[in-house]
C-alpha cells in the first residue's frame, strides 16, 4: 500500500517533540520494556540530528502529524566528533540527574560489559566502503505504507549526491520485518555485531546484523 496523502520533508525544528517521541515509543522495535532510560536513550538516538545536523533528518507527516522519520549520517568523523563532544556529555548528566545509577537494571547491563567487548572484538565490516549510516522508525500504524521506502530512498538520493560510496544500516537479528524491509530495497548483510542492552526474556546476549549498499 502506498500512502500517496503522507508528505516526505525536511525536518523542521516543530517536529523535535514528535521524532522524540516516535524514537521513544519504536525503541527495540517497539518494546519499550527494554529501555533503562528513555530520555537518554532517545538523546543518544536523535538530539545530533535534531539539533546539530537537522539537514540528515526528514520525517514522514501524515493526516497532519509525524508518523515516523529517517536520520541519516552522511558525516561520520562530524557525527562521532558532535556526539563525543555534545551529545553523550550532557546526555549522561542529565541520566545521572534522573537517578539511573539507582536503577539494577544499569547494574546488570554494566555486568555484561566485559562479554559485550570480548564479543565486540570480531572485525565488522569496513566503515570507509560504507560511510553513511542510518535508522529509520514508523509508528505502528504507519507501517506497511511505503513511508519507509520513501524516506529511505530520499536519503539515498542525498547521499549520492554528497557522492558517498556506500551506506549502512542495523537491525536487531530478531527483527525479521526489518531486515525484510532493507533487503526489499537492496541492501546486503555485511556482518554481525553484539548488541549492548539488557535481555528481555533471558536468551542471553542479543545481536545485530549490519546491512549495507553501494551507491
Amino acid at each position: 500500500m502506498d500512502d500517496g496523502a503522507a508528505e516526505i520533508r525536511p525536518y523542521e525544528p516543530r517536529d523535535r517533540a514528535a521524532v522524540r517521541a516516535v524514537c521513544r515509543i519504536t525503541a527495540y522495535g517497539g518494546e519499550g520494556a527494554g529501555l533503562i532510560d528513555a530520555e537518554l536513550f532517545v538523546d543518544l538516538m536523535t538530539r545530533y540530528f535534531t539539533d546539530f545536523a537537522p539537514g540528515s533528518l526528514w520525517v514522514a507527516e501524515r493526516e497532519g502529524r509525524v508518523a515516523g522519520y529517517l536520520a541519516g549520517c552522511l558525516d561520520r568523523r562530524e557525527f562521532h566528533r558532535i556526539q563525543v563532544r555534545r551529545v553523550v556529555p550532557a546526555a549522561v548528566a542529565g541520566a545521572l540527574g534522573r537517578g539511573v545509577l539507582l536503577r539494577r537494571e544499569l547494574w546488570s547491563l554494566l555486568l555484561d560489559l566485559p562479554g559485550f567487548l570480548a564479543a565486540s572484538g570480531r572485525r565488522g565490516p569496513a566503515e570507509e566502503d560504507y560511510p553513511g549510516h542510518l535508522h529509520v522508525n514508523l509508528v505502528r500504524e504507519a507501517r506497511g505504507r511505503a513511508l519507509g521506502s520513501r524516506l529511505v530512498e530520499r536519503f539515498l538520493d542525498e547521499a549520492r549526491g554528497r557522492r558517498l560510496p556506500g551506506v549502512r544500516a542495523t537491525v536487531y537479528e530478531t527483527n525479521q520485518p526489518a531486515r525484510r524491509f532493507f533487503e526489499r530495497l537492496g541492501f546486503r548483510p555485511l556482518g554481525r555485531k553484539p548488541a549492548f542492552r539488557p535481555p528481555l526474556s533471558g536468551d542471553g546476549r542479543g545481536w545485530k546484523i549490519v546491512y549495507g549498499r553501494k551507491l
